[in-house]
């Protein structure tokens, strides 16, 4: 299946997807597999890795190394209490435990021996965890602009080591209900600028500026040439920020690179000839639906 997608995507013309989903769900909360729904391979998390490792290798594989692959939603949301895009979730578990379940696909994504294995990046989710560091009266923010604890998330062998080579880190949709409801609980407003270099401040190389509307201005195409305005601004006059900006288009041109050894409009540009084949093998999906174990009904 990520073969076949990996294929058809590259042939649409497509570069970067955001898939797959590595939420292990837990399978004793109801609510939790509602809003899992069918976006996530299980509530093992060997067996989460084990499929989604095999589905990084065939996106690429069937992409012939023309797709970056980022997987979602780092560090997990299978313990989400509600609607990851309405409200931030609080989750009450500690660095330890997580390493156990929520973190182990993504370390089976980011240290998997082969290298059209491992993901490209880890899209990183906007929730918060509540004795995080053992206190469980401690709440950290949604970790998409908490760099503190982001950071530790990360320094988890062998994530860690991935994230030196040069992995990538993307935010969550910037302009979601649950960041405005975040920054603003009255959801009166909505910042765009601050919420771009908070979440850039936190540790997010690639920004997804989503429904990214300030609430002062007309239109999301305004909101993002104003927020580059300020980007550009800061950094000229801040040298700690500029560092920042220039560490992450490094790791950002080094996945380019892999895509595109030449950045010529032919290496880009995809062929006519695979534009034939879109939607023919539909017996793989068949299969898949087939073969697997898929919520049908009742509808969530």
């Amino acid at each position: 299946a990520g073969s076949l997608l990996g294929q058809e995507l590259s042939d649409l013309g497509f570069n970067l997807v955001f898939a797959p989903s590595l939420d292990v769900i837990d399978g004793t909360d109801s609510i939790s597999m509602a809003i899992a729904g069918i976006s996530s391979f299980g509530g093992d998390p060997f067996w989460v890795g084990e499929l989604g490792r095999a589905f990084v290798e065939g996106l690429h594989q069937g992409s012939e190394g023309k797709l970056a692959v980022i997987a979602r939603h780092f560090p997990g949301l299978g313990g989400a209490d509600r609607p990851i895009d309405e409200e931030v979730s609080t989750v009450q578990k500690s660095l330890e435990q997580l390493k156990q379940i929520e973190l182990a696909p993504f370390m089976s994504v980011t240290g998997a021996a082969q290298p059209e294995s491992r993901v490209d990046g880890l899209m990183v989710s906007n929730i918060r965890f509540q004795g995080f560091q053992g206190n469980i009266r401690a709440t950290t923010r949604p970790v998409g602009f908490d760099s503190t604890a982001l950071e530790q998330l990360i320094s988890v062998e062998p994530i860690l080591t991935w994230r030196n080579e040069g992995g990538l880190t993307v935010s969550d949709s910037l302009g979601s209900n649950a960041v405005r409801r975040s920054f603003d609980p009255t959801n009166a407003g909505f910042d765009a600028v601050n919420v771009a270099r908070s979440a850039f401040l936190a540790g997010n190389d690639l920004l997804y500026l989503d429904n990214f509307k300030a609430t002062a201005d007309p239109d999301s195409f305004s909101s993002i040439v104003r927020t580059i305005g300020f980007f550009l601004q800061k950094y000229q006059e801040d040298q700690i920020f500029a560092q920042a900006v220039d560490n992450a288009v490094l790791r950002i041109l080094t996945v380019k690179s892999r895509l595109y050894p030449e950045f010529t409009l032919d290496e880009v540009l995809p062929s006519a000839e695979g534009l034939s084949s879109i939607g023919s093998n539909k017996e793989v999906g068949f299969n898949t639906a087939r073969d697997s174990v898929t919520l049908l009904a009742p509808s969530k």
